[in-house]
């Protein structure tokens, strides 16, 4: 692709010299194992947990619509 004379060519996204990697940035190392510390804590604590957060959560998200349905009933019904 021919340049425009006159034209001054400015580093774009395409040129790919104005995007660094998430490990060039500083501190992005130290985060990464704060994420992971972080991670792991909550896994050791959760796990015992999770199949009943992943039941909850395929009702939240209307996986099985009549199920949803039958636990937004259900739950309606004892609140009231």
């Amino acid at each position: 692709m021919a340049e425009a004379e006159g034209v001054p060519t400015t580093p774009g996204p395409a040129s790919g010299s104005t995007f660094r990697g998430r490990r060039d940035v500083s501190g992005s190392w130290e985060r990464d194992q704060q994420v992971e510390a972080a991670q792991r804590a909550l896994v050791e604590v959760l796990g015992p947990y999770e199949p009943l957060l992943s039941r909850v959560q395929a009702a939240l998200v209307w996986e099985r619509p009549a199920r949803s349905a039958l636990w937004c009933l259900g739950l309606n019904a004892a609140f009231w």
